[in-house]
């Protein structure tokens, strides 16, 4: 942010030679100015000013280290001054200090309680630390302050965006817009609400104008990419990708995204600066190790390099395990209860209670085990809407208000629930899913862990499909370990909790499948997906009520936004070199092996060269 010179305060010293110090300054002549600055600290060390001056010069220059000083001593000669611990804490951030520069913010605002900007500084560095709710306090602090600051509002507006509130976010960017319409920041952060709001076109659009703004902006190129890989228009978004690393080579996310995008050659340059970032003592921030990890393990796997590959998404997976609450005991046991709160019972005494529409279609299963490429090939259709991960099921349950609202990870409230709960929770859901398609006349809901509640689905919705969709189960946790995924998916940073977290899985699956009425759902196997798209295709329309649609064989051309992992694989024609994946790590997978049991480790069911459809 471009500093200000503070105003000339002749009551503090109204020498002659610090008045030209500071002409020349303001003008852009630093040698002569600093000369002068330095020519008054020769005679008076504690001159606040000229320290303060001085400081501010250097940083101007990018000398931190020489302005952190001047800045410390400006500070002691003045330590109530509320301007000049700002200045410094500027510094600090510069510098990475960010909890230092904190603590600097903190002392300006205590002698000049309504400082908006150290007040939004001081947002910009609990935002560097990963704190949004503290962050978002501080900038509704600056705003209370200065309601027309463009800088905060756009700030507040980003913070807002990594909070989830995506509409908030939004209002706060184009307020900061509205102030100020050559703002590049807010024009990037607009396009972050957008793209959290599945508004990629949208985004994409503000985007490019904060990059018509800024040509050099980094995060707006990083931004684009990721609303053209949603958009399909995957080498488009690796050229953005690209052109974000050429403007900031230090930023280990940019390879990731940029990994996701494409496949990498042995001799791309990248690699060793990703290789760099990775080390342990390139960066403070833990998430930019974990991304260089994670995008190493993709790059190395595209050269056939498996050994090295394993090693990188088992360090990133470390890293991000370690950041993770994960309560193992309490987690295996929730599936258990699904299990064992008489479900086969109440479906028994309910089923039929529910709301009778035919429009839902829930794809369930692991992630990372093919249901987007199901997703896809059913929202090819002419009369399906493919929805993505949406969280409506438990919003619809949230709805019901009372004890009734937790039904979805409480199965005891389920028992407790009447027909006419059931009939409520079913029409909840297809009020909200009719809201994005009127006319659709089957709605997909790709989330995944929605088979967690196959038995709820069944009684509040009893003409609804579910389409259960299976892998090799080595292949799937192969995959789910070596993906970076943007929900806090904590099972998946261990092999052996992986295993664990499978099995429970399976066994939750079996007993849906013994328990649910006929008709209601069907296992789909990706392997034979692979081999006969046409055949499981008609398959699963058929389960869906679907007539035959010759679009569906041509998925990779829905031009329908993606928002899962697979984003950029759903773009391409069906392949077969994932199938049999986990064979290129199986001297690294003990663990896994080990906690999936002999019965799931074993299930390799595929032949050993299965037919590719298409290259």
């Amino acid at each position: 942010m471009k500093q200000r010179l503070p105003a000339w305060n002749k009551t503090s010293n109204s020498s002659s030679l610090l008045q030209r110090a500071l002409r020349l300054h303001r003008v852009g002549k630093f040698d002569h100015a600093e000369r002068l600055y330095k020519a008054v600290l020769a005679t008076q060390p504690d001159n606040f000013d000229a320290l303060r001056l001085k400081g501010i010069l250097q940083s101007q220059q990018r000398r931190n280290d020489e302005a952190a000083q001047s800045l410390r001593a400006a500070a002691r000669a003045a330590p109530t001054d509320a301007a000049v611990w700002n200045d410094f804490g500027r510094i600090q951030a510069a510098m990475g200090l960010v909890e230092e520069a904190v603590a600097c913010f903190d002392k300006a605002i205590l002698f000049k309680a309504n400082h908006a900007d150290a007040l939004t500084n001081r947002g910009d560095a609990l935002m560097a630390l990963k704190r949004p709710h503290d962050a978002l306090a501080s900038y509704d602090k600056a705003l209370a302050t200065n309601p027309r600051s463009a800088l905060a509002l756009s700030n507040r507006g980003y913070a807002l965006a990594k909070l989830g509130r995506a509409k908030d976010a939004l209002a706060s960017c184009e307020a900061a817009i509205a102030l100020k319409p050559d703002y590049f920041n807010a024009h990037n952060n607009r396009g972050v609400a957008l793209f959290q709001l599945g508004r990629e076109e949208e985004a994409l659009a503000s985007c490019d104008k904060a990059i018509a703004l800024k040509p050099d902006y980094a995060p707006a190129y990083d931004n684009k990419g990721a609303a053209l890989l949603r958009l399909g228009r995957v080498e488009e978004a690796s050229v953005a990708f690209e052109s974000a690393i050429k403007l900031a080579p230090g930023v280990a996310h940019y390879y990731h995204h940029l990994a996701v995008s494409k496949r990498f050659k042995r001799d791309d340059p990248r690699l060793q600066a990703m290789e760099a970032l990775a080390q342990e003592n390139s960066s403070p921030d833990v998430d930019e190790r974990i991304y260089a990890h994670f995008a190493l393990g993709k790059a190395l796997a595209d050269i056939e390099d498996y050994e090295r590959s394993f090693r990188h998404f088992s360090r990133g997976a470390a890293l991000k395990r370690a950041q993770t609450a994960y309560d193992e005991a309490q987690t295996l046991g929730e599936l258990e209860r699904m299990r064992t709160t008489g479900a086969s019972e109440i479906l028994a005494r309910h089923y039929g209670c529910g709301d009778p529409s035919p429009v839902p279609v829930f794809v369930v299963g692991m992630p990372r085990s093919g249901t987007t490429l199901i997703e896809q090939i059913l929202a090819s259709h002419g009369d399906v809407h493919g929805a993505g991960e949406i969280n409506d099921l438990a919003e619809a349950a949230a709805d019901l208000g009372g004890g009734l609202g937790s039904a979805l990870h409480r199965p005891e409230v389920v028992s407790r629930m009447s027909g006419d709960d059931f009939r409520r929770l079913g029409a909840n859901y297809v009020q909200r899913i009719r809201r994005a398609a009127p006319s659709a006349r089957r709605i997909v809901n790709k989330m995944t862990e929605n088979f967690r509640f196959a038995g709820l689905i069944a009684l509040a919705l009893p003409n609804a499909r579910i389409v259960h969709v299976r892998r090799d189960p080595v292949d799937t946790c192969v995959s789910c370990f070596s993906t970076l995924f943007l929900k806090n998916l904590s099972y998946t940073c261990d092999l052996a909790e992986l295993g664990r977290y499978y099995r429970a899985y399976d066994a939750l699956m079996s007993f849906w499948r013994d328990v649910l009425p006929q008709g209601v759902m069907i296992d789909v196997q990706y392997e034979d997906v692979i081999a006969d798209i046409e055949g499981q295709g008609r398959r699963i329309l058929d389960h869906c009520g679907l007539a035959w649609d010759p679009h569906c064989l041509d998925f990779h051309r829905n031009q329908r936004a993606v928002r899962t992992a697979s984003l950029a694989q759903v773009r391409r024609p069906l392949y077969a070199n994932s199938v049999g994946r986990w064979r290129r790590y199986e001297a690294f997978l003990e663990p896994l092996l080990a906690s999936l049991g002999p019965s799931l480790a074993s299930a390799d069911r595929r032949p050993s060269s299965p037919p590719a459809l298409a290259a």
